[in-house]
């Protein structure tokens, strides 16, 4: 390149980045909520201007039965729906676990936050049942817990799935312990803990291998059996830990099986088994107004008024990169010029049209290469732009896995049509994959409240005849959730494993060096499709994210010290 050239464009960058920057995140779920709370937080000498987030949804109260929810948008999943009485109820991530520590750190403190039992209402039921029960389908049960004392459950489970309950469980330790390193290394300004993607993060954890495998794959690893073993089928009451317990886990959660989620998945759906489990009183949704909260007192303690924080209720449809900044539209309307942007929500779910400005003419928009850096060459070809390393992975814009959340009130469960005595009937209901087949797509069923009312998840839309044949003739439909609408669903489609892909979702750099400017956009939703979604997978993608951009803005730098610590 041309010396006066490379003076110029350095320049251009040192001029972009000494100005008082613009930031928009996109999606005001976790992932944007908390990453607009880190970078406030690194921002303690005020460089950035303004930190804005654009959400379409409700993200700050509870959604009502009556209301009318855009059915073509997903919105937050995390979410619930408020009865007319006052009661909650979750629609998306129901729980929170002992193991979500940046969540839990978050929340710590905050008095309008209250930490209760999940798959409640918030309010005291104490003529509410309990037990778990595993349907089979064809009027058979797996499992049933709600027969047996409580105080014996945990024997009657250890005893039908013998050594291979232990193996999971010790796997699913080892991978818990690994996991609690890394609020730590996110923490750290040591340049080895600037993660560019989720498979440097499951690297550093030494869990690379479990998130590039199929839980099946992982299983076979750990010598869990498919069958019962010759010796166990001496034994009564003997069942496959794997085609029940961890299959049921996987299709409630994500609405797969063991083949299709990859083993972190697996692991973490089997952790909450151990207990620890939580729920915000109210609404989960709860702990997105924490860290907006958090967000704007940072944002006040160091940088006063003049430096803004803002939530902006708009849905995002498209974004346009001109020559020093990111131009966002939804629909004709622009929302605004800004110089670096947080996607925090999935691509294949956003729906958002990714544009530049063709360098032949600046009147004409192209399609924005995303996941590659943009490179001025010597010999540029037609568009003067070279891509690397090329188009996104074809995992990254799969469609989600369709998942539908029902609620029903006045619901009286069938318990004939189960196959069962209605004294006996659990709170809980999950279905293997054959079980899954013969109950309409139902992947769960759960009484939230003792007066009759339920919340179903199942892969499609429930007919009122298979409400009616379920419930009997007087329920009530409170709610429908159609998760991701015509375009997705509610999570990954994984496929049998993770795979590879950078935070960086675009830079309009012109070199390699990853703090040079101007212009990025970050992706902290790759991680979720890399290893697992859930509310504290969420939140690692957030801290990742704005701790490159904070880099990348000036707001910290690796630090020498650290390193010298070491040696």
């Amino acid at each position: 390149m041309n010396h006066s050239i490379q003076i110029a464009l350095s320049l251009l960058i040192l001029a972009t980045l000494c100005r008082a920057q613009q930031v928009a995140i996109i999606g005001g779920g976790i992932s944007g909520s908390f990453t607009a709370r880190y970078l406030a937080e690194y921002d303690k000498e005020c460089k950035i201007k303004n930190i804005t987030i654009f959400e379409a949804g409700i993200v700050d109260r509870p959604i009502s039965s009556a209301e009318s929810i855009d059915a073509e948008f997903q919105g937050s999943r995390v979410s619930c729906l408020q009865l007319k009485d006052g009661r909650t109820i979750e629609l998306g991530a129901s729980i929170g676990y002992k193991g979500f520590h940046l969540v839990l750190e978050m929340i710590h403190g905050d008095e309008e936050i209250e930490i209760g039992e999940p798959f409640t209402t918030g309010k005291a039921d104490e003529s509410l049942p309990d037990g778990l029960g595993i349907y089979n389908g064809q009027g058979l049960w797996s499992l049933i817990t709600s027969s047996v004392p409580k105080v014996l459950r945990k024997f009657q489970i250890a005893g039908r799935y013998g050594m291979d309950l232990i193996r999971v469980s010790r796997a699913s330790q080892a991978a818990q312990e690994k996991f609690a390193q890394l609020p730590a290394l996110l923490k750290s300004n040591h340049p080895d803990t600037f993660y560019q993607s989720p498979e440097e993060i499951w690297q550093a954890l030494g869990l690379e291998k479990v998130a590039l495998a199929s839980f099946d794959q992982l299983l076979d690893a750990l010598g869990v059996g498919k069958d019962v073993s010759w010796l166990r089928s001496y034994l009564p009451y003997q069942g496959v830990l794997r085609s029940e317990l961890l299959e049921a886990m996987n299709l409630v959660n994500y609405n797969q099986g063991n083949d299709q989620v990859n083993g972190l998945v697996g692991l973490a759906s089997f952790a909450v088994t151990a207990g620890g489990v939580f729920s915000i009183q109210g609404g989960n949704y709860k702990i997105l107004q924490s860290a907006i909260r958090k967000a704007k007192e940072d944002r006040l303690r160091h940088c006063g008024v003049n430096h803004r924080f803002n939530v902006v209720n708009a849905r995002v449809t498209t974004v346009v990169k001109e020559t020093e900044s990111f131009l966002l539209f939804a629909g004709e309307e622009m929302l605004g010029r800004f110089d670096d942007i947080v996607l925090a929500t999935p691509l294949q779910l956003s729906k958002i049209n990714f544009l530049v400005q063709s360098d032949m003419d600046s009147a004409v928009l192209r399609p924005m290469p995303l996941a590659g850096l943009v490179k001025v060459n010597d010999t540029p070809p037609e568009e003067g732009h070279m891509v690397l390393p090329g188009a996104l992975p074809e995992q990254a814009t799969r469609r989600y896995t369709p998942v539908v959340t029902t609620v029903v009130s006045n619901a009286t469960l069938n318990a004939q049509y189960l196959a069962l005595d209605p004294a006996s009937l659990p709170r809980s209901i999950m279905t293997t994959k054959q079980g899954k087949l013969s109950l309409h797509n139902i992947t769960a069923i759960t009484l939230i409240a003792s007066d009759g009312i339920y919340k179903l998840f199942s892969a499609e839309r429930l007919e009122s005849s298979v409400l009616e044949t379920l419930f009997g003739p007087h329920y009530v439909l409170e709610f429908e959730k159609v998760w991701g609408g015509p375009h997705g669903g509610a999570t990954p489609d994984y496929q049998g494993r993770g795979f590879s892909s950078n935070f960086l979702l675009y830079d309009s750099a012109v070199a390699y060096d990853e703090a040079s400017g101007p212009g990025a956009i970050y992706y902290p939703s790759i991680m979720e499709q890399m290893s697992l979604a859930c509310m504290e997978i969420s939140a690692i993608g957030a801290r990742a994210v704005a701790k490159l951009l904070a880099r990348r803005l000036g707001l910290i730098a690796p630090m020498v010290e650290e390193i010298r610590d070491e040696l």
